[in-house]
């Protein structure tokens, strides 16, 4: 999701980066406000049901990062 930014800005990104995956944009900061985002990237992992099961503050993650976390809430699933 784009935050703290015009959404021109987050559309010419996205472009220009060929980006495959849908982006979302936070008009107003709405939700970045409602999960108490301070800075980006943030990484939240939701369930279906929207149950907030992880949130990553620490910047990009790496692929051996994202798979030890997806492994971890597999299992504490």
């Amino acid at each position: 999701m784009n935050v703290f930014d015009e959404e021109a800005n987050g559309r010419r990104y996205i472009q220009d980066r060929r980006i495959p995956y849908p982006a979302g944009f936070d008009e107003g900061n709405r939700v970045a406000a409602l999960y108490g985002i301070q800075g980006t990237p943030t990484s939240f992992f939701i369930t279906r049901s929207g149950r907030v099961m992880a949130i990553v503050e620490v910047g990009a993650m790496d692929p051996v990062a994202l798979r030890e976390t997806l492994e971890r809430l597999i299992k504490a699933k």
